[in-house]
């Protein structure tokens, strides 16, 4: 049956990157932050994501992979997404675009990667993971949120075995994570055998603790860490994009 690409009962239709990129989602269900966006753009501009086959993990509704394809110029995407609601979003969102050819969806756990693709398949691998602790904060009684924000159906460690297996040697990982936690994702990322090469914060407004950082691991690379200039989202005015965030999203 054709997928119904309008909004229905209790979604809505949103836009990114300027209206390139079209996105349903549902208005009580998870819903996407600014931080797939900067992820996207960060993986192409710092870390050459362009060429090779590139993996989303956990692709939610589809976003990354929908402006690495409309707004980036990549091909030959994949998204792993587990939770179905979300993967039926990621599939119409995927036509609504008109991204069938850049863009393909499997539904599936990426804890079990091993079984889905064969190993050192892609060249890059993408992750906006959850960001609390399982035992952190009040979690959602949507279970949808809840997946998507505590890590429940995977870990961090999951995440970056995950993208070990399935990047070739030299192959990039890329992933945008509470800058609180960045002690321990450097210390699974050398567990797992993917350096850590170039780390970016992300910062509300200028002066203020840096709320993420944005970093980008090789596997099998000599140690080198690259600190980047900070990205600050907010310019002085209180709800005004700095200039750098402004071009990703309009």
């Amino acid at each position: 049956m054709p997928l119904e690409l309008r909004p229905g009962a209790g979604e809505t239709l949103d836009s990114v990157c300027g209206g390139e990129v079209r996105l349903l989602q549902r208005r009580r269900g998870y819903r996407f932050t600014l931080d797939p966006v900067l992820l996207a753009h960060f993986a192409v501009y710092e870390a050459g994501a362009v060429r090779g086959r590139l993996m989303d993990l956990g692709t939610g509704c589809g976003i990354i992979p929908l402006i690495l394809a409309r707004r980036l110029g990549c091909g030959s995407i994949t998204g792993l997404e587990l939770q179905p609601r979300l993967f039926s979003l990621a599939e119409r969102n995927v036509h609504l675009n008109r991204c069938e050819r850049e863009v393909s969806l499997v539904r599936g756990d990426l804890r079990c990667v091993d079984r889905l693709f064969p190993k050192a398949s892609f060249s890059f691998v993408l992750c906006n993971p959850p960001y609390r602790a399982r035992e952190q904060g009040r979690i959602s009684t949507d279970m949808e949120k809840a997946l998507a924000r505590h890590e429940i159906a995977c870990e961090l460690q999951d995440v970056a075995r995950s993208a070990a297996y399935l990047l070739r040697s030299r192959g990039s990982f890329c992933v945008v994570y509470p800058a609180s936690r960045l002690s321990e994702l450097m210390a699974v990322l050398h567990t797992t055998k993917l350096e850590p090469r170039i780390a970016r914060m992300v910062h509300s407004r200028a002066g203020r603790p840096a709320k993420l950082v944005l970093m980008h691991a090789v596997k099998g690379a000599p140690t080198g860490l690259t600190v980047l200039p900070p990205l600050v989202i907010h310019a002085d005015d209180e709800q005004a994009f700095s200039r750098e965030v402004s071009a990703m999203v309009e």
